[in-house]
């Protein structure tokens, strides 16, 4: 399993797409403007009697201690594709409390990066190379069954709760704004890959079907190894792909619970019309 050492980041980074597929609404809601109340009509009241005039002292003036009401925010500029790097790391940074993404983002090329990922996840595949978060420390858990066999660690599993956990908890209203705000730039990344009989957006469905039709394996799940990584002993499961293995090896229970969410978050990209 030569993808050991980078699906938990994946996994991170498929929470992550999914909701930069989506959204973050708080960034581009604005206060919305006061309505008028129309002016109540009444029957005139008759005209009182006037009455003698008095000279008063004018009372003197209060002044105002209201607050004035707060201006519009502005709307939100996109950046261009080049300069995108700072803001668009600062939205994915806020979908998580108190910055729990930063240890897993890369600050660099991060739309052309994202991009890349996803159009990789549609054939099922994990990039190597150039991905746009990080690495995770720690290895697979292995357990030994006997003088040569060796079946996945269910400790193995506790390794994806916390990602997993992540994509499950990102609200799926607060995500489809981001995707709108970002899609030109991400449409523009696309476009440098020079596939254009398809969109960014097709592909982003794409790979939400490829983790959806990840097949369930049979607990415990055999493994083997031939040298330096492990493989799964089951020579039609090692072919699989390794967006398939992914969700193997995050165990049964955690892969149910992103099926559940991508299954959401897919019914409502599903609704959204990219700009031509």
């Amino acid at each position: 399993m030569s993808e050991q050492n980078s699906s938990q980041g994946w996994i991170i980074g498929l929470a992550v797409v999914i909701v930069l597929a989506i959204g973050a609404y708080f960034f581009l809601s604005s206060p919305p403007e006061p309505e008028t109340p129309e002016p109540a009509v009444s029957e005139p009241e008759p005209e009182p009697e006037p009455e003698p005039e008095v000279d008063l002292e004018p009372e003197p003036e209060m002044a105002d201690t209201s607050e004035p009401e707060p201006a519009p925010e502005p709307e939100r500029e996109l950046p261009p594709l080049n300069d995108s790097d700072k803001a668009v790391s600062q939205d994915l940074l806020s979908l998580a409390p108190e910055g729990a993404l930063g240890r897993w983002l890369v600050s660099d090329e991060v739309i052309r990066k994202w991009v890349a990922a996803v159009n990789a996840a549609s054939s099922g595949q994990m990039m190597a190379k150039n991905r746009p978060y990080k690495s995770p420390k720690g290895s697979l858990a292995v357990e030994e069954t006997g003088a040569t066999g060796m079946v996945l660690s269910e400790e193995n599993y506790q390794r994806y709760d916390t990602p997993v956990r992540l994509l499950a908890s990102m609200d799926n209203d607060a995500a489809l704004a981001l995707y709108r705000f970002w899609y030109p730039r991400l449409a523009e990344a696309f476009a440098e890959l020079g596939m254009q009989d398809r969109t960014f957006h097709d592909q982003v469905l794409k790979a939400i079907d490829v983790a959806l039709d990840a097949p369930k394996a049979e607990q415990p799940i055999q493994l083997v190894r031939p040298s330096v990584y492990f493989k799964f002993a089951d020579p039609n499961m090692e072919k699989l792909p390794g967006v398939h293995k992914l969700m193997i090896r995050m165990g049964p229970d955690n892969a149910a619970r992103v099926k559940e969410k991508l299954e959401a978050l897919k019914a409502e990209l599903e609704q959204y019309q990219p700009p031509q």
